[in-house]
């Protein structure tokens, strides 16, 4: 590092100096020659220049608060404070010298010029003493700063970024919650009160006299914390008790925080939370440390083992954004820990916060309703409302949930392995990684495939052999499966026999019949097309949709079973809500999204730094013929005066076109999937909705209703 001297008139000696002072010298030319030195960076030298009487001759004592350092500290103390400030340049002006016979007082103007504080400017006066016919250097600490004093030191400070908040319609669902500390002034508490200090603290916080003797021995500017608690764990009557001691304080939030989950389970799955970095062996926490901090320096806060991250959610997707950049504080401190000046603040970056796109009223009403009509460990499910023009997601649930806050805190092995040890699952994010068989409610896209091939027309009627509601497609050739069954109708079929009653009534054979006339090409071509076997795009990780396992052999029993939503189809409660949305948004699927905006704090203001756009997915994927036809048909599926399969809907405040669905959960005949996917007619844009239902239930009467009750409610206008 180039250092410059400016303003010193004095002549370089060209004799060297031995050990100590130097008897030829001059007070003034002592004094100039320190300053020499110190600017061209040779601590060393300049220590040479020091008083006997401040030398320390072993690196093994620790003298300065009695006016006294070794070499190694002198050469350590200004490289340590020069490189933390990235010194480029010292500069000594105004330099005015007054020489006596034993004192030499020498005045000037010290700057030094940093690359991240700027110029560092001080007024300073250094004394040189004659001392046995040689002149030396009275030194002090305040010739680096002149504020310090022997015993102080500089040091930097981390200042932590706050990490962003996460937001719903105003409602803050993820932050900063500050825990409330008990802590100790030992210095207020005489030892004749000790023992009764100790006997009534250790009783109202339930910790042993050596450990809070322990945690007061540490005492650091004069407090020692004694136990920590979160919000909602601390009386008042407990505070009340604590603070008739004599000794004892209650600080609310300056000693420790963490993250906080005001709503609890509310979008559980979709928020995540955050803990310490994990991995199972030191080899993959590298990795994962690695990752995590790319793109990041020191200055910026780098990751270690102990650092909280997103662990799941869009906290972890959102962990760059949301984790922000520490900042630092170089200051000069005392021996007692006290600032005495900041020489230089670096400013953090606090992270971002996500505005997201859920509406905070449904969402709530949804949470409501959902633990409202489902119970036990037998039922589960996902509910998506999301507005289909623009794929902005309104509200969504994976039930059953769990507290965010117990993961925040650090849940219990005992607590974790009973959420894991329940049947239906709560750990399990049904709406993005579930993979279904979509039944009844993909006969929509089949009637829309036919249509748009010309297999079959509206008008066509399937005269096919149904006996006792069953039909064996002999019309195909050699039929290798069983025989296809009909949908139980309770009130009486329309007929004949056509696309309008077989929606209505959601019948297997009409729509096994059609994949048929299609053939596997036009009809996997067109499935393809409204996104099955994609990975959808979102702001969380989608499983990925199947028409069928690899490997499958592709047989006309299959392609019959897959028409009416069976065979092998898989998809996610999300991704089906998302493909449905076409028939409410002319013909074209839109990408979802929950992250409305990214936002950030800046002084008094509050900016968007970005703002996501709707963006479409597949476009034309159903044709305004098809829709014309295929719409008007899915309004009769919830037409009360009609006996369709969503009847039960009675939604009476708005139209409603949907269409229902069940499936089987494997080989297990006690338990179906139970879906409801429906929507809006003719509303504006702000008012258009679409909603999916899919619930896991027993086969018993009466839960076939519950999917109904969860969407009327997210349906009707007077919803929230």
């Amino acid at each position: 590092m180039k250092r410059l001297l400016c303003m010193i008139l004095i002549a370089i000696m060209a004799t060297s100096l031995c050990s100590g002072c130097v008897a030829s010298l001059s007070g003034k030319q002592v004094c100039l020659d320190f300053l020499s030195r110190i600017s061209e960076g040779d601590y060393a030298g300049a220590y040479e220049l020091l008083d006997d009487s401040i030398k320390l001759y072993s690196d093994e004592e620790n003298l300065e608060s009695r006016g006294r350092i070794s070499q190694n500290q002198f050469v350590a103390k200004y490289s340590n404070i020069f490189d933390a400030l990235e010194i480029q340049s010292v500069v000594y002006e105004n330099i005015t010298i007054d020489q006596g016979e034993i004192f030499t007082i020498a005045n000037f103007t010290g700057t030094y010029s940093s690359a991240c504080a700027g110029d560092i400017t001080g007024e300073y006066r250094m004394v040189a003493l004659k001392n046995n016919g040689k002149w030396c250097i009275e030194w002090a600490p305040n010739l680096i700063f002149p504020e310090m004093e022997w015993g102080d030191t500089v040091r930097v400070a981390t200042i932590s970024a706050e990490r962003g908040e996460i937001i719903a319609d105003g409602h803050v669902l993820a932050t900063k919650e500050g825990k409330i500390s008990v802590y100790a002034m030992p210095d207020r508490i005489a030892d004749t009160e000790m023992e009764n200090f100790l006997i009534k603290t250790s009783a109202l916080l339930g910790m042993t006299r050596q450990d809070i003797e322990k945690a007061m021995d540490k005492a650091y500017d004069g407090v020692a914390v004694l136990k920590q608690y979160y919000q909602d764990d601390f009386s008042e009557y407990l505070e009340t008790q604590l603070l008739e001691i004599t000794g004892i304080g209650v600080d609310y939030g300056n000693y420790g925080s963490m993250r906080s989950y005001p709503e609890g389970d509310m979008l559980a799955h979709t928020i995540g939370y955050v803990g310490i970095v994990n991995a199972p062996d030191p080899e993959q926490l590298d990795a994962a440390l690695a990752k995590l901090n790319e793109g990041r320096t020191a200055e910026d806060g780098l990751y270690t083992s102990d650092s909280y991250v997103g662990r799941n959610g869009l906290e972890a997707r959102y962990e760059r954004e949301l984790r922000g950049k520490d900042g630092y504080s170089i200051y000069i401190c005392t021996s007692g820990g006290t600032n005495r000046r900041t020489l230089y603040t670096k400013e953090q970056q606090d992270g971002k916060d996500l505005q997201l796109t859920i509406n905070y009223e449904l969402q709530k009403r949804l949470d409501f309703v959902l633990d409202s009509v489902l119970f036990g460990n037998t039922t589960a499910g996902a509910v998506i409302v999301l507005n289909p023009t623009t794929g902005a997601i309104d509200a969504m649930s994976s039930w059953p949930g769990y507290d965010l806050n117990s993961f925040a805190r650090g849940i219990s092995s005992a607590d974790y392995n009973a959420l894991l040890s329940m049947s239906n699952t709560p750990l399990y994010n049904r709406l993005t990684q579930g993979l279904y068989p979509p039944g009844s409610v993909l006969k929509a896209f089949t009637a829309v495939a036919a249509l748009q091939t010309g297999a079959l027309d509206q008008d066509y009627v399937f005269t096919g052999l149904i006996e006792d509601d069953y039909w064996l497609p002999t019309e195909f050739g050699d039929w290798m499966g069983s025989r296809i069954k009909r949908t139980e109708v309770k009130y009486g079929r329309m007929s004949p026999l056509n696309m309008r009653s077989a929606i209505v009534h959601s019948d297997n054979i009409y729509f096994a019949n059609a994949s048929l006339l299609l053939g596997w090409d036009n009809y996997e071509t067109y499935m393809e097309s409204i996104g099955f076997g994609d990975t959808m795009p979102f702001d969380l990780n989608v499983a990925t949709s199947q028409l069928y396992n690899e490997g499958t052999e592709l047989s006309l029993m299959l392609l019959a079973e897959s028409g009416y939503g069976q065979g092998e189809l898989l998809t996610t409660p999300l991704q089906m809500a998302v493909m449905f949305s076409a028939f409410a948004n002319g013909g074209n699927i839109m990408q979802p999204y929950i992250v409305e905006s990214l936002c950030e704090t800046k002084g008094i203001t509050y900016d968007t730094v970005s703002t996501t756009q709707p963006k479409l997915w597949k476009s034309g994927v159903i044709d305004q013929t098809s829709l014309d036809i295929v719409v008007p048909y899915l309004q009769d599926v919830v037409d009360k005066n009609l006996n369709g399969t969503g009847r039960s809907l009675k939604v009476n405040s708005v139209q409603v076109a949907a269409k229902t669905g069940t499936a089987e959960i494997g080989n297990d005949k006690s338990r179906e999937i139970s879906w409801f996917a429906g929507f809006r007619c003719g509303v504006e844009a702000e008012d258009a909705r679409l909603v999916l239902v899919m619930l896991e239930i027993p086969t018993e009467d009466e839960y076939t209703s519950l999917k109904f009750d969860v969407a009327r409610e997210m349906l009707k206008m007077s919803a929230p």
